[in-house]
């Protein structure tokens, strides 16, 4: 690796940088994929297709620091790509988890105030509802640090670099929708109804990436915890079972299968939060 022209890659096209980014680290990871994948195919390997979806994740992780410092010359590379600071961080996380979780908590007052779903706490107690909470708590914030790394941290930093800003946010917010609809046929068309609430998320989670943690200074904190918070809150409701729709109004209204980025009302939400972090990102620190 260190005898590539890494210099050179500074002037390519944006495109070019990412295709040619993503090329190293898959060439880095199929050879040690493909024997994972045969062992998930005999059934040996627990967790199925997990390892090699990890494998890729860690490999990416090691290849963006040496990019940062070869390409670009960052000494700092991990502030570069959002890493503002401890402190900044955690009131980042800890502000953007809040704004989500209360984001789905208004959205499930509205249904249940409107007549369109009943709340009904009676399928989790006590206990239960604390480990779903838990649980859900640890895989938002996992879901949250995995994807806001890749797409706020990474993509759209590497796509800002020739391209503007605003140019740069729809491209990523549009590749973080496709990348959702990676899956077999069936799935891409179950999953289409949410393509426009993704599409709408990626832009309310790059405005997030965008505020202010100091002079000068932005960080992954807001919007990492902004998409922990609404995926948690979405996870809370659905595997705890605490709202059920009355049948009132349309699907599409409070969201296909119970899910609110496939909905009018979730949308009206992702709308007013994407004015607010919009707002929020052009004041100065």
């Amino acid at each position: 690796m260190n005898k590539l022209p890494w210099p050179k890659l500074a002037k390519f096209p944006p495109l070019g940088r990412v295709l040619i980014f993503l090329l190293i680290v898959v060439a880095l990871w199929l050879p040690l994929a493909l024997p994972l994948y045969w062992l998930a195919g005999q059934g040996t390997l627990p967790g199925g297709d997990l390892f090699p979806t990890a494998l890729l994740y860690i490999i990416f992780l090691v290849v963006l620091p040496r990019w940062e410092r070869q390409v670009r010359g960052e000494t700092h590379p991990w502030t570069q790509v959002g890493f503002a600071g401890r402190r900044e961080l955690a009131q980042g996380m800890a502000t953007g988890a809040a704004i989500g979780a209360f984001s789905i908590a208004v959205l499930a007052m509205v249904q249940v105030l409107l007549g369109w779903a009943d709340l009904d706490p009676s399928g989790v107690r006590g206990l239960n509802l604390l480990q779903v909470g838990l649980v859900g708590a640890l895989a938002a914030t996992a879901v949250g640090w995995s994807e806001e790394v890749l797409f706020r941290g990474w993509l759209l930093r590497e796509l800002e670099q020739g391209w503007s800003p605003a140019v740069a946010l729809g491209a990523t917010s549009l590749i973080f929708a496709i990348a959702h609809f990676i899956k077999p046929l069936d799935a891409i068309l179950a999953l289409l109804p949410q393509f426009v609430g993704l599409l709408l998320l990626g832009l309310v989670l790059g405005w997030a990436r965008r505020i202010p943690v100091g002079p000068g200074k932005t960080g992954l904190g807001h919007p990492v915890g902004l998409h922990a918070g609404l995926v948690w809150g979405y996870y809370l409701l659905e595997v705890g079972n605490l709202l059920q729709p009355t049948g009132t109004v349309p699907a599409w209204v409070i969201g296909l299968d119970g899910n609110p980025l496939a909905g009018l009302l979730g949308l009206t939400l992702l709308a007013g939060l994407g004015a607010a972090m919009f707002h929020w990102s052009r004041r100065r620190s």
